[in-house]
């Protein structure tokens, strides 16, 4: 039996969320949604392989500070971050994490995650 990647997916605007979730799972990915960096906070206890998270995620913390603390419990995670509103500079992102601007295209996701991955394994 093959285990699929898990991906925890952080994003407040429904439909952004199921959309990714679902191309993420299609993919042959085990993508696991959540709507907070509250919520997601308390998922990350559990096993991840990657982290993908919005910036803008409503009331309580924000997609960088989620980021953050998911870098400082495994800091070979890797971790990509989207945003159509806000672009972060460099120093506000985790070592190694990687921004994307919406809208993407999953190919985009894919891409910064596999560019971190090689970038672990070198």
């Amino acid at each position: 039996m093959t285990i699929k990647p898990r991906i925890l997916v952080v994003e407040d605007q429904a439909l952004l969320l199921l959309d990714l979730v679902d191309q993420l799972n299609e993919l042959g990915f085990d993508a696991v949604p959540a709507s907070s960096a509250r919520s997601a906070a308390h998922l990350l206890n559990a096993r991840f392989d990657a982290l993908v998270t919005d910036i803008e995620l409503g009331d309580g913390p924000n997609g960088l500070t989620l980021a953050r603390l998911a870098h400082g419990r495994n800091p070979a995670m890797p971790i990509v971050v989207v945003s159509g509103g806000v672009t972060p500079r460099a120093r506000d992102l985790p070592h190694g994490a990687r921004f994307v601007p919406k809208p993407y295209r999953i190919e985009h996701i894919l891409s910064a995650l596999e560019q971190q991955t090689v970038a672990h394994a070198a």
